[in-house]
């Protein structure tokens, strides 16, 4: 496995010598402005022509150099004995969710199916149906990756499959050979605070109820005077959620609130007798859960890293500021400094939580994943 990593700089990509990188065991990964780099990535596109591209909007990117907002990377990775397959669907409603992992599933099928990368729209798209499909499809199969974003905005995303550009798309990789070595890890660093209280009335991604109280007046109870920024506000309060019979829990985003009804919409489900408390963080408790994630891939890696994918939230980002590329560093620094690199600030994040669990999504962590290929023989076609 050989990689490299270029900056769109406004007129050309930087660097930009990609010789040896013209194959279809070329991955390109692009995130960044996408809707407004229609040139850049069809400049890129007619120098690999082989290659297999993919990636989307973010709320921020993430790379070698640390955390950027609204600069174009593009990460470039040529495996050497593995293959790989590009497969993408539309999803015209959040129904249609499960319907979708299966048919990338089943798109993806193949001999030799050793790990998935999913990324998907971040706003049409239910992240836990559409994991769930695709680990049903494939059990034993690691699945990561994350949903696109659009900064603090959340009006829209946008992935890209090749050359197509959409919303409203998911875009799943398959990586095929067992030369090919994946490893991971999920954590936030966010601290539980007030009682602990049982989802009394929820559907899908709404909460209604905690404890038989609406979930809007508990939450502006508890920020009191932030409430009036809600549902910005809610970014840097998460929930966490516990299901009786596991052992881990999940977090969950809060996107908007319904001043009608007194519910509030998550960036994932919430199932309804789930017990649920608050949440915050400072920087330093983020960045922790940084260094939590990279050990946690870096135990599992059997033969070193050599390309580190890391999704991390639009939540941590908005409260880490300008102390983003303290997270980064935190991983960088225990999975070393040799290793590229590249990633984004996302609406959610898809990964298994220990090494052999099924993939779920997650909100608000920091989620890393590490890819490296062991020496030998190069496949035949």
């Amino acid at each position: 496995m050989k990689s490299v990593q270029t900056h769109w700089d406004g007129e050309a990509w930087s660097p930009c010598d990609l010789t040896g990188f013209n194959l279809d065991t070329t991955l390109v990964l692009i995130f960044g402005d996408l809707p407004n780099a229609i040139a850049p990535v069809q400049a890129l596109r007619e120098q690999l022509p082989q290659a297999q591209f993919a990636g989307c909007t973010t709320a921020g990117e993430i790379s070698s150099h640390g955390a950027t907002d609204d600069v174009l990377v593009a990460t470039i990775i040529a495996f050497e004995h593995s293959q790989i397959k590009l497969a993408s669907t539309q999803v015209a409603r959040r129904e249609d969710s499960r319907v979708a992992g299966k048919r990338l599933a089943d798109a993806l099928n193949d001999d030799d199916l050793q790990y998935i990368m999913v990324i998907s729209d971040g706003l049409t798209v239910n992240g836990s149906e559409l994991a769930r499909e695709l680990v049903a499809v494939h059990p034993g199969v690691p699945v990561t990756g994350g949903l696109a974003g659009d900064g603090a905005r959340f009006n829209e995303t946008f992935t890209l499959a090749n050359d197509k550009l959409a919303t409203h798309q998911v875009v799943a990789i398959g990586f095929y050979g067992d030369a090919l070595s994946v490893s991971y890890g999920s954590r936030g660093g966010w601290i539980p605070f007030g009682p602990i209280r049982e989802v009394t009335d929820a559907e899908a991604n709404v909460l209604k109820e905690l404890d038989h109280e609406s979930a809007l007046t508990v939450y502006r109870r508890y920020l009191g005077e932030q409430a009036n920024e809600l549902p910005a506000a809610g970014l840097r309060y998460p929930l966490e959620i516990m299901e009786e019979g596991k052992n881990t829990t999940v977090v969950r985003t809060l996107l908007s609130i319904n001043e009608q009804d007194g519910s509030v919409v998550f960036a994932g489900d919430i199932p309804k007798g789930a017990s649920a408390r608050l949440m915050r963080a400072n920087a330093e408790s983020l960045i922790d859960g940084a260094n939590q994630a990279a050990t946690a891939c870096q135990q599992g890696c059997k033969q070193g890293c050599e390309v580190a994918i890391l999704v991390s939230c639009v939540g941590r980002r908005l409260l880490l500021r300008q102390l983003a590329d303290e997270e980064i560093d935190e991983v960088t620094a225990v999975l070393g400094d040799d290793v590229m690199v590249c990633g984004y600030y996302s609406y959610g994040e898809i990964a298994p939580f220990e090494m052999g669990d099924c993939a779920e999504l997650h909100n608000q962590t920091m989620t890393v994943t590490s890819l490296s290929e062991r020496k030998g023989d190069a496949p035949t076609a």
